[in-house]
């Protein structure tokens, strides 16, 4: 008679196969911005550069673009200092950039500065921080990134992600279609697991969602929520 309600696992391994997939693209990006935190630690900001934007991860056939939005939203000219960062084979070791920019009322500029996969501290790694100097009411802003370089010339960086995460979908959406198909009536334990399993797709889409947010506390909570709820489903997986 419990038989019945004894969830038949077809399906269970091929979603987590994909979730630890997703977990393990996340968890890279996010050990990337921490150590991003670390480079250049004296010096600090009064806000958060939001503008700027990194690519997560490029080959040794790319060469990189860091950007960031300089915005005068004052009634007066503004003179503008920007202080960019950027890793130089070792984090020790690191090429600065000084830039001057007037800006008229109501401005905004764009800026860039580029970057290539000798730039990498570890060989791995490319670290950037951009500062913006206070002037007058206008407070200094500062904004960091890591980049990962990928030792490759077989796919640019934004297609290698864009794999991972296709190949990370369809694995938990195939498991968990196969899981469900093989366990009716949906009962007791078999609706539990077949929560869980939504749980953690839900939580591996958002997780990986912040990586385009440059959001470093809110990566974090993701994070350690994250590693918990995929430690807790294996073990529960695992269980009759």
């Amino acid at each position: 008679m419990l038989e019945m309600y004894i969830p038949n696992k077809k399906g269970i391994t091929i979603f987590m196969v994909g979730a630890i997939m997703s977990l393990v693209m996340f968890v890279a990006f996010f050990l990337q911005d921490t150590e991003g935190l670390v480079f250049s630690a004296m010096l600090s900001g009064d806000t958060v550069l939001r503008s700027l934007s990194c690519p997560e991860l490029i080959t040794e056939n790319e060469v990189g673009e860091i950007r960031a939005k300089l915005h005068n939203d004052t009634d007066k000219p503004q003179f503008r200092t920007v202080r960019t960062g950027i890793t130089q084979g070792y984090l020790t070791l690191r090429r600065e950039i000084v830039d001057h920019y007037t800006l008229e009322p109501g401005e905004t500029r764009q800026l860039s500065w580029e970057f290539y996969p000798e730039d990498a501290a570890y060989d791995y790694l490319v670290l950037a921080k951009v500062y913006y100097y206070p002037q007058r009411e206008v407070p200094s802003y500062i904004g960091i990134c890591g980049v990962i370089v990928l030792q490759t010339t077989l796919l640019k960086g934004w297609q290698i992600i864009t794999l991972v995460w296709l190949v990370s979908l369809s694995l938990m959406a195939v498991g968990y279609v196969r899981y469900v198909r093989h366990n009716q009536p949906m009962v007791r334990r078999r609706q539990t697991l077949a929560v869980n399993m939504r749980v953690i797709a839900i939580t591996m889409i958002l997780a990986n969602a912040t990586m385009f947010i440059e959001n470093w506390y809110l990566e974090a909570v993701f994070f350690l929520f994250s590693i918990f709820l995929i430690a807790e489903s294996i073990f529960s997986f695992s269980q009759n």
